[in-house]
């Protein structure tokens, strides 16, 4: 009875490690083929429908594309930090290269808009949001989690892959 309470235990650290490790290229996949991408906010400028810690999924549009209203994130000019901000206004750029826009942004909990237009070609425009996950995103980032996460792995899979002995006198019985 232990040997199967131990295998299934196994079986279903190996499927959340499969789960996980499809996730993962899914959203690789994703991000080549369809321009997805994932920001996460680390300041309060778009609370409270985007608090400090949430995770977005984002898509890849042309600037020419954005309506007032939407949520986009943005390079910052000069610093190429990523502002995810509210578009108050939308003017596309004649001459300029395909999809160019003149974006003005501000963020749900400033007072003022930000200081100067956006010059740019394509934005990443926030599809869906999901509170606190980009906490552990960010978490999930540092060295001595990567460690641990990769330990703990390891031990899993060489637990699940070690030969195991079956005792002579169950042998008869499996089949």
């Amino acid at each position: 009875m232990v040997r199967r309470g131990a295998r299934l235990v196994r079986e279903a650290l190996l499927s959340l490690a499969a789960l996980l490790g499809l996730l993962c290229l899914v959203g690789v996949v994703a991000s080549v083929l369809f321009g997805v991408g994932f920001v996460v906010f680390r300041t309060g400028s778009m609370e409270p429908g985007y608090p400090v810690g949430a995770l977005s999924v984002t898509v890849r549009v042309p600037a020419d594309q954005v309506k007032p209203g939407d949520v986009v994130s943005v390079k910052r000019p000069g610093s190429g930090t990523l502002v995810t901000h509210r578009a108050v206004s939308v003017r596309p750029e004649a001459g300029g290269p395909a999809g160019a826009a003149a974006l003005i942004l501000k963020g749900d909990a400033n007072t003022t808009e930000d200081p100067l237009p956006y010059q740019v070609d394509t934005v990443q425009r926030v599809v869906f949001t999901v509170p606190a996950v980009g906490t552990w995103v960010m978490n999930s980032r540092g060295p001595w989690f990567l460690g641990a996460a990769t330990l703990v792995i390891a031990a899993v899979v060489t637990w699940a892959f070690w030969p195991h002995r079956t005792p002579r006198h169950a042998a008869g019985r499996e089949a």
